[in-house]
């Protein structure tokens, strides 16, 4: 081979190990480039000794969805002092170890997480409010940290940790104005005692800006002057010879005002009254609400930020109403702008918010928002069918060191509430306090972590709880035989009761026979009285007639009466005679026929 071709080969494979290297040094830094980070905010910051500020632990995730981060962060105890730890506003709603802090040590400790992940450029972890105690150049640095990935492994996916550094400043302040306060001379008035019918409390804020004002007049006093500006130890001017009880001020501006007055007598003018009027007649000009940045919407208990503008006098009191419910107050003493709402179930709510100014003024403004449930328990073990009598072992799965309410109903029948607990691991056991009854069971499930979230209702499942085998049969031949039985006992009455019946037949054709026949006799007896009685009718006509004859028209009716009395008679017995043969059990109409 050539030096040339050797010098060349050479020279190609330098520029591919360079260029192999290169490709290699650019796939190590995109990879580690891609990764979350943690960081102090703000990071820099110029302040006095004495003075306190405020800054967060911020997570970037670059795209990533975590849900735990933890860490250590250090500082100089003889520079900065931690004044408290707040974690209202963080993303993370599960802490392993709620944040600490030791001045002696100069140390933060947090680890906290969120089961539903986060993923954005600035989530709040915490926020720290310390105390510049000397002057210097104080650090705070993180000694150690992780963000772990929201990918079932927990997968560090930590790239870097910026912590901050801050300047502190020896405290100088300005020398306050000198104020000259009046001093009275010997034996002049006392300062006069105020009072007020409209504004009575000086440390109050007034929505009127008429004020009445009167005081007492002691003996001796000559003649009173006052005066209304902004300054609180003014010398009042105006003088009344004629000395006032009392004064009425209108058109007061809005904002802090004092009235000054003065008593004088013999020996001069007296001490000097500074009375503080406060006025704010507007309403606040804005209120925007807003829920922190990153809030975790699993959490029930929501914080709102509101952000009110007054021109006047600050915001201390805030009306809420929240959904249908009763409007409760939250005092904001410290004019935070933070209120704190209870614990809501998930759902979709609408919070609508009264802020008062310190005069009683108010603007109202609404939010809405979503809490969200965590998901639902469920059930990992449970059997299907059940004998009658087998108290079963029901087991699911949840949140961890979560309360499980367990509701178990009988079709048809009410429902029953049990609680249990889930373990660090999220796993629940349920079991009945007594064996299930047969039929058909519904189980369902929903749970509350330690910070009051809820989950959604689990799917139902169901037990089906049947009598043992062998049980089964015993219970469907003693139905088969029941059936049995009861229709054996009811042939028995149809037989019995079709014997009384053809014996109470029998008796009653026989009490019909009877009865027949002494209807016969006593028909026959008396129609033959009757026919006695017309013969005798007949003889005594005869009896009484000369000729011994009766007329055509009494012969003629005699006999219609007799044919008539005849015909009676055997219609008469022709009916005895079918009774009679129908008590017997033959017609006598077929008797006839034949």
């Amino acid at each position: 081979m050539s030096s040339s071709l050797v010098n060349s080969w050479h020279s190609r494979g330098a520029k591919y190990t360079v260029l192999s290297l290169a490709v290699i040094f650019w796939c190590a830094s995109s990879s580690l480039a891609y990764g979350a980070s943690l960081s102090i905010s703000p990071g820099t910051g110029v302040y006095t000794t004495g003075a306190s500020f405020t800054v967060a632990v911020v997570v970037n995730t670059e795209g990533e969805s975590v849900n735990a981060a933890e860490g250590t962060i250090s500082f100089n105890p003889r520079e900065l002092s931690v004044v408290s730890v707040n974690r209202s506003s963080s993303i993370f709603s599960l802490w392993v170890t709620e944040p600490t802090f030791s001045n002696s040590a100069g140390t933060i400790s947090f680890s906290g997480g969120s089961p539903g992940g986060y993923k954005g450029g600035g989530g709040t972890v915490m926020s720290i409010t310390l105390r510049a105690t000397n002057a210097g150049t104080p650090k705070l640095s993180f000694t150690s940290g992780a963000v772990l990935a929201n990918d079932g492994r927990g997968t560090n996916v930590l790239s870097g940790m910026k912590g901050g550094t801050y300047t502190i400043g020896a405290a100088t302040s300005a020398p306050a104005p000198e104020v000259i306060e009046y001093v009275a001379p010997a034996n002049t008035p006392r300062a006069p005692r105020v009072t007020s019918s409209t504004h009575p409390d000086e440390r109050l804020w007034y929505a009127k800006n008429e004020a009445a004002l009167a005081w007492e007049l002691p003996s001796g006093v000559t003649a009173v002057r006052t005066l209304l500006d902004r300054s609180p130890s003014t010398i009042p001017t105006k003088v009344y010879d004629q000395p006032l009880r009392n004064i009425t001020l209108s058109d007061l501006p809005d904002g802090v005002s004092y009235f000054h007055v003065q008593f004088q007598n013999a020996d001069g003018w007296g001490g000097v009254t500074h009375y503080r009027l406060a006025v704010d007649r507007d309403r606040p000009t804005s209120l925007i609400l807003s829920l922190p940045e990153g809030a975790d919407l699993n959490n029930p208990a929501q914080t709102l930020i509101a952000t009110a503008v007054d021109a006047t006098s600050r915001i201390l009191r805030y009306r809420v109403r929240i959904d249908a419910t009763e409007p409760f107050d939250v005092e904001d003493k410290e004019a935070t702008g933070r209120i704190v709402l209870p614990a809501l179930p998930p759902g979709y709510h609408t919070a609508i918010i009264e802020a008062f100014d310190e005069a009683g003024n108010s603007i109202i403004e609404s939010i809405s928002f979503t809490t969200v449930a965590f998901a639902a328990p469920v059930f990992t073990a449970y059997p299907e069918e059940l004998n009658a009598g087998v108290i079963p072992v029901i087991r699911g799965t949840t949140r961890a060191s979560s309360t499980v309410v367990v509701t178990l109903t009988p079709l048809g029948a009410d429902f029953r509430e049990y609680t249990v607990r889930s373990d660090s691991e999220g796993n629940f056991t349920f079991i009945p306090e007594q064996a299930l009854g047969t039929g058909v069971y519904e189980l369902s499930a929903r749970a509350t972590d330690s910070y009051g979230a809820q989950s959604d209702t689990s799917v139902p499942v169901r037990i089906a709880v049947q009598e043992p085998g062998l049980l089964r049969i015993g219970t469907f031949l003693v139905s088969v035989m029941s059936i049995v039985l009861s229709l054996l006992g009811l042939l028995i009455l149809t037989i019995m009761g079709t014997l009384y019946t053809l014996r109470y037949v029998r008796q009653f054709r026989r009490r019909l026979t009877i009865e027949s026949k002494e209807v016969s006799a006593m028909a026959r007896q008396e129609f033959a009285t009757l026919r006695k009685a017309i013969s005798q009718y007949e003889v005594d006509l005869l009896d009484g007639r000369r000729g011994g004859k009766l007329t055509r028209a009494e012969s003629a009716m005699l006999e219609d009466f007799q044919s008539l009395l005849s015909t009676a008679e055997r219609r008469v017995e022709k009916e005895a005679a079918d009774v009679e043969h129908l008590a017997e059990g033959t017609s006598s109409r077929t008797t006839n026929r034949k």
